[in-house]
């Protein structure tokens, strides 16, 4: 394990993602009038319709460019979830399905074909060590940051890169390259459906060797949404708190290799007991209500929340900066800075009875 940290630190550096690039559509249209004088503008060609058209198009869009930005960072819920437009409507609209939807999402995630294996470093990977797939992530986290992707794209690349590494060996100086065509499939299949639609052509140059289906698949943000929405309250400032800090969490799993180990909906859970320790460390952070909700016990998890636990006191991983960097952010309530008590009080692994 000493040889591969080692060699950790021999790896080719990643390249680091560019500053926030401006849209041509952003660049405003009179920017050659003198603003200070109130001149006229300056004469030119009578515009012709198609012109005209145009300027108006690329008008029209600049103004939706603006709406979706406006609408990414308003609420965190619309983070988690940017396609959710009125979540107590839709709440109660698939209220008799969500039975079923949970059952289907649980059959999904234990599929052979969506786990990677949880000792491919040991058995498949000789050139590469966890560290490496750690800053691989941390600028991964980077990217979808700056280019404004949904938390799911994110989580659905770093599966890809681990069940890739799972049945493949990749060499140091490839690795930064799956990591970010992992990233260009899971925003094909993500982002839109314009988008979504092109997933097909991912089937056809495997030779079908994945369907759709497979390309997709439940991840630790699809069970972290429903959990979430088990324990929301009335209070609105607390609810979006818990929801900052379960999306930091989850967020910094993705930098843990043990955390394969565990199915998206353990480390879902997970992050949802620390969240509610940090918020409340004197308060018992399970319940009967949730162990409902998630289908697991306190016992069930201890393993996985003592994980995430050191991964928030940056015990894990404390050179990967990208995922604190971004949760100290005033939109996501500055979550990676609270602190948190370095010791869960043991009671709080008792499994809750009735």
């Amino acid at each position: 394990m000493e040889s591969k940290e080692n060699a950790a630190h021999s790896a080719p550096p990643l390249r680091q993602s560019r500053g926030k690039r401006k849209a041509l559509a952003e660049l405003p249209a009179n920017e050659w009038r003198d603003t200070k004088r109130g001149s006229a503008p300056r004469p030119s060609k009578p515009r012709t319709r198609s012109a005209a058209r145009a300027e108006a198009e690329a008008e029209e869009a600049r103004k939706r460019l603006e709406a979706e930005d406006a609408a990414r960072g308003a609420d965190v819920t619309r983070l988690l979830d940017p396609k959710r437009q009125d979540p107590g409507g839709a709440q109660a609209a698939v209220a008799p399905y969500l039975g079923d939807i949970d059952r289907y999402l649980r059959s999904l995630e234990v599929e052979p074909l969506r786990r990677p294996s949880p000792d491919y470093f040991q058995k498949i990977q000789k050139d590469i060590s966890p560290k490496m797939r750690a800053v691989l992530v941390d600028w991964l986290v980077e990217v979808a940051n700056e280019f404004k992707l949904q938390a799911e794209t994110l989580y659905l690349a770093v599966s890809y890169v681990d069940r890739f590494l799972t049945v493949n060996v990749v060499t140091r100086d490839k690795l930064q390259l799956l990591g970010v065509t992992a990233l260009r499939v899971a925003v094909k299949y993500e982002e839109s459906e314009s988008s979504k639609m092109k997933v097909n052509k991912y089937t056809d140059i495997t030779d079908h060797t994945y369907t759709k289906q497979q390309i997709g698949g439940p991840t630790i943000a699809t069970f972290l949404r429903r959990f979430i929405a088990s324990c929301r309250g009335g209070n609105r400032i607390s609810s979006k708190k818990l929801e900052c800090i379960c999306s930091y969490l989850a967020e910094l799993s993705l930098l843990d290799y043990d955390c394969i180990s565990y199915l998206p909906s353990v480390v879902a859970a997970a992050c949802l007991f620390v969240a509610r320790f940090t918020i409340r460390p004197k308060t018992h952070p399970w319940n009967l209500t949730l162990q409902h909700n998630t289908g697991y016990k306190v016992s069930d998890l201890q393993k996985s929340i003592f994980i995430i636990h050191e991964l928030q006191l940056s015990i894990r991983y404390p050179d990967q900066k990208a995922i604190r960097e971004k949760y100290e952010d005033l939109k996501f309530e500055c979550v990676s800075r609270m602190a948190s008590p370095r010791e869960i009080p043991a009671s709080f692994f008792e499994d809750c009875n009735k």
